[in-house]
């Protein structure tokens, strides 16, 4: 009989400022051990938070039940993989704890007065709020894996409303990082305060076929839905339309898409995936061309692929399964700026509402867009109540120009896009 033993500790800083005061400030810290026991090819997974030896008992009862009535697969296994050195890459902020929550609270008031003292049109602060997760993972098998690892991710953001005559928008901006000070607070406000007052007297067009230049945080929200077509998993269940599609053109010969589980700073970067397979680099896309798909331990041993350390566990509660670790379109050579003159005139989006709905097997989708209208190069009034439809697929083949803007949220990294022509049905 083998196992594995998946541990996770974590500290949870999180608060809310509303009006110069400290709305609610909450600790809390989260255990949690996840278990799988593999019994002449059977797996059985349990998982328990806040363990206990009695509680550690019945886990094992658990799984060890589950194992035996599971269907024998040959494939099951665990890691006994090397694990290399990152400690170049920054994933955990020695300076955090040494912050003090008064200093953490200062700043996100700073963040509240910024956004206020940006435009008299800004009203009211909707949110103003911090978070921050110290993690801690130790993960041991009986193959003699015995690995840890440690990270912390912070996140600031900002929702703000503005109103001018009848008219009102909110605006939502936040950034999250490794590194406590690589968050600029003032910025964020900044940025919140001019996404809401942009947007005011916004108006819809007509029904049209026309250019138009994504912003990064919206490639970013379309490139969430079609990571899942990389999938290993997802490709050989008949998933996603990438089968029997390597070395085959899948996009716009600009695009080159990796994914980097080795990202200096990266919210995804690790010395080793949730299986504990070491996280490494993988170019996905290069010049429009797929060479690779994304693979956790199983699915690589079932298709006989190379590992690509790509295991995650969603939640304590979930089995390791494939994900990204970093992936990002990599960036192009054009300033923002650059990407709407050479569109000259056509409709920049900057938000899209329900892309979650979006089918990820077929790419095709109808959502719910806003932006600025565009003529020579320069906005001329903002856009609201229009859809744009296509398919993901066709629209990454559409792509002509690259900002040099690469933004991450999260684990999803991308740069502004120029698009050929998007519909767009409007009055």
């Amino acid at each position: 009989m083998e196992f594995e033993i998946f541990f996770s500790k974590k500290k949870i800083l999180s608060f809310e400022i509303k009006e110069g005061q400290v709305d609610y400030f909450r600790t809390s810290r989260e255990l949690g051990l996840a278990l799988r026991i593999l019994n002449k090819g059977r797996m059985g997974f349990s998982y328990l938070f806040g363990p206990t030896p009695d509680s550690v008992v019945q886990l094992t009862d658990r799984a060890v039940e589950l194992a035996d009535q599971a269907d024998v697969d040959p494939i099951h296994g665990f890691s006994s993989a090397e694990i290399i050195d990152i400690s170049h890459l920054d994933l955990f902020d020695r300076n955090l704890s040494k912050i003090s929550e008064k200093e953490k609270i200062e700043h996100i008031k700073e963040m509240e007065h910024a956004t206020l003292s940006a435009d008299t049109r800004i009203k009211k602060i909707q949110k103003a709020e911090y978070e921050e997760v110290t993690n801690y993972v130790t993960l041991i098998n009986s193959k003699g894996l015995d690995l840890e690892r440690e990270g912390t991710h912070c996140i600031m953001s900002m929702m703000a409303l503005a109103e001018d005559n009848n008219s009102s928008e909110l605006g939502f901006e936040f950034n999250s990082a490794r590194i406590y000070t690589d968050l600029d607070p003032i910025k964020i406000g900044m940025n919140a305060a001019k996404r809401a007052t942009d947007m005011l007297g916004s108006r819809q067009i007509s029904t049209r076929t026309c250019p138009a230049v994504l912003e990064n945080r919206v490639v970013g929200d379309l490139l969430s839905v079609w990571s899942s077509s990389f999938f290993g998993e997802n490709v050989n269940k008949g998933k996603s339309y990438l089968k029997n599609k390597i070395n085959h053109t899948i996009a716009s010969p600009r695009i080159q898409l990796i994914d980097d589980g080795l990202y200096p700073r990266g919210l995804g970067s690790a010395p080793f995936d949730d299986e504990g397979i070491p996280q490494k680099t993988t170019l996905l896309v290069k010049e429009g061309k797929l060479l690779s798909y994304l693979f956790d331990r199983y699915w690589s041993k079932k298709t006989g692929s190379q590992l690509t350390g790509n295991s995650v566990r969603v939640q304590i509660s979930s089995p390791p399964s494939t994900s990204v670790s970093n992936l990002f379109i990599h960036a192009g050579p054009v300033s923002f700026e650059q990407l709407l003159l050479i569109m000259d005139n056509g409709f920049f989006i900057n938000e899209l509402m329900g892309v979650h709905m979006v089918d990820p097997v077929s790419g095709d989708f109808s959502l719910g867009a806003s932006g600025m209208w565009i003529e020579k190069g320069k906005a001329v009034f903002p856009v609201k109540g229009v859809t744009i439809s296509g398919s993901i697929h066709n629209l990454f083949s559409a792509v002509e120009e690259l900002g040099d803007d690469l933004r991450f949220l999260g684990r999803i990294g991308a740069p502004s896009l120029l698009i050929k022509e998007i519909i767009i049905s409007g009055l």
